[in-house]
């Protein structure tokens, strides 16, 4: 009985939080000040850390898939293209995310400096 009701609570929770994500992220695209604002107003954080820490997921997720497919192909110990593409994409993706996150960042706090 008691698992079931962790299980439930788990699953509204992971909703509420991707819910949460996917909204912030689109956020991010169309108005990063207003976003980033209400993140700081909310203190919300662990939405905080899944949105400041993008960049990071994204590089993450880059490692993960190259290494998951060095292990499937498992051809040669050479670095293949695909693997060198995979990573170079997931790092330049990264470090867009974090320049552009950083950008937004410091223009929000000028603007609280401003008031």
């Amino acid at each position: 009985m008691q698992i079931k009701a962790i299980a439930k609570l788990g699953l509204l929770l992971s909703i509420k939080e991707s819910y949460l994500l996917t909204k912030n992220s689109l956020g991010l695209i169309w108005h990063p000040i207003k976003t980033l604002n209400s993140l700081a107003r909310e203190k919300d954080r662990s939405q905080q850390l899944l949105v400041i820490g993008l960049p990071l997921w994204v590089l993450t997720a880059g490692l993960a898939l190259t290494w998951l497919g060095r292990r499937l192909l498992a051809t040669s110990t050479v670095w293949g293209v695909g693997a060198i593409t995979t990573l170079t994409a997931a790092i330049i993706l990264a470090l867009a995310l974090a320049g552009y996150l950083t950008y937004w960042l410091l223009k929000l706090k000028h603007w609280y400096d401003g008031r």
